[in-house]
């Protein structure tokens, strides 16, 4: 079966309409109501890279930009490009054959009403479209400011700061960015907007210093500027001192492994080559008890 992803043309979200009549529709959590159209698959040839979105050079096997194998994306084809209906990987993150981000947010229902996690549940999220070359949709509240980020569009956009790090490394520094503000405070815990479950708060990064609200299956809530500060942090290098930290702290375990190894080695000679070793040493401490109560 052919998994079937609907864009919403407005501001851009997609859902996953598989399981939904052809010729149905739902509305979106901006309001459009989006039709479900008959699917119109057809073959296309590979000059996208499906892990990155790069244009592929030439007849080249791998991507000159990720590394990311193109013929592993040729197979399993069991998914629709929401844009131009090409037969796609649906482990892909862009469509091989037009670069579209596959940001399925969803599974199509008659009723995409999500409540904010930070105001409450009498406030309604809507859908927002950001970005211009590439765009995508998240969820706003009107009222704090909060964006709801998909966890595929949040990788996304991680990555794509890391490469304009690189980017930037090469060829210079781009505009300058505002300065981050202090984050909204609010709730300890707060509720996933699309399963209701008790979302996670984590220093992003473990140093960024940035708290954001992470629901494992789904995505996660930024206050106000949040986004922005993290991405900030990506682009200014701090994931390279994570990655540093978490080499060492690899080479120190890989370490502690090999002492406590080699520990119990000797420990297990010592008990096989020597079993009368114990009482010897018995043996000598009792002599110069004994002896160092003679002499008192």
């Amino acid at each position: 079966m052919l998994r079937l992803i609907v864009a919403c043309n407005v501001c851009g979200r997609q859902f996953d309409a598989s399981e939904r009549e052809i010729g149905s529709s739902f509305r979106c959590s901006c309001g459009t109501r989006i039709l479900v159209p008959a699917p119109r698959p057809h073959e296309a040839a590979v000059v996208r890279c499906s892990s990155c979105g790069a244009p592929r050079l030439g007849q080249a096997a791998r991507c000159s930009f990720c590394d990311a194998d193109f013929t592993l994306r040729e197979q399993d084809l069991d998914t629709l490009c929401p844009h131009c209906m090409a037969r796609t990987s649906g482990r892909s993150s862009f469509c091989h054959h037009c670069g579209s981000a596959l940001l399925v947010e969803e599974l199509a229902r008659d009723e995409t009403r999500h409540p904010c996690p930070a105001c409450g549940p009498d406030r309604l999220l809507e859908s927002r479209r950001l970005g211009q070359e590439q765009p995508f949709s998240v969820l706003e509240c009107r009222r704090c400011g909060g964006l709801w980020v998909g966890k595929d569009l949040f990788r996304l956009l991680a990555d794509s700061a890391q490469r304009l790090r690189v980017y930037e490394q090469d060829h210079g520094p781009g505009p300058a960015r505002p300065t981050p503000q202090q984050a909204n405070a609010g709730a300890l815990y707060r509720p996933c907007p699309l399963c209701s479950m008790r979302m996670n708060r984590q220093n992003y990064g473990r140093r960024s210093g940035v708290i954001l609200d992470v629901c494992r299956q789904h995505g996660v809530w930024c206050d106000t500027d949040e986004l922005d500060r993290v991405l900030a942090w990506i682009r200014s290098g701090g994931l390279e001192g994570v990655k540093e930290d978490d080499a060492l702290d690899a080479r120190r375990a890989a370490r502690e492994h090999e002492l406590k190894r080699q520990a119990d080695l000797e420990e297990e000679y010592s008990r096989t080559s020597y079993p009368q070793a114990s009482q010897l040493e018995r043996l000598v401490t009792f002599l110069g008890n004994l002896v160092g109560a003679i002499r008192s």
